[in-house]
């Protein structure tokens, strides 16, 4: 199992998400591997010389390394949290990078064909509350990696979401507790 992890610190919701994650998956004994793009010092900026759509072919050799990681995984995690109503830009870097034609995907004449597989379970947070990013906003930072990347590189997955981010407390903590282990039910059912 691979988790990503986009946030600059582990206080706060988004470091007890990944605590909860990772007690979780402890209980069960599934083995996970992290990569925690800040901690890593990944570098988000997609290179004139990694630009494949214009024929560049350039791909880092931690490009490489973190592709090999996704295609022995069928299990995936993501944890980041909403800012301006999207990941954060590392995490956006990220999927530039990793989620390349011919990796994460093809195109079989005008349809395109996600070249990977599995499950992911998304979990994110926002300091607006739950019903606004629902209804008003539309889910549009879940839906853009559930449904424009994962699902388009041929990942089934499901998104969860604690609203009123912006206080830490044992409320809060309670429903990352609910939604970790409801969210991670259906990655390893």
């Amino acid at each position: 199992m691979l988790i990503i992890y986009a946030h600059p610190n582990k206080s706060g919701h988004s470091g007890a998400i990944l605590k909860e994650v990772e007690r979780f998956l402890g209980e069960k004994k599934i083995k996970y591997e992290i990569l925690d793009l800040y901690e890593m010092g990944y570098d988000p900026v997609l290179h004139a010389n990694e630009l494949y759509t214009s024929g560049q072919k350039g791909v880092s050799r931690e490009t490489k390394i973190i592709q090999e990681k996704i295609k022995k995984q069928d299990k995936f995690i993501f944890i980041y949290p909403v800012w301006w109503n999207n990941m954060p830009a590392i995490l956006k870097g990220f999927f530039d990078k990793i989620f390349t034609s011919r990796f994460a995907f093809k195109y079989v004449g005008r349809w395109p064909k996600g070249l990977l597989g599995g499950r992911a379970v998304v979990f994110s947070s926002s300091g607006a509350p739950r019903l606004f990013v629902k209804l008003l906003a539309g889910d549009r930072a879940l839906k853009v990696v559930t449904r424009d990347i994962l699902k388009f590189a041929g990942i089934k997955s499901k998104a969860y979401l604690v609203g009123r981010a912006n206080k830490f407390n044992e409320k809060q903590k309670e429903k990352i507790r609910k939604m970790v282990r409801k969210g991670l039910k259906f990655l390893i059912s």
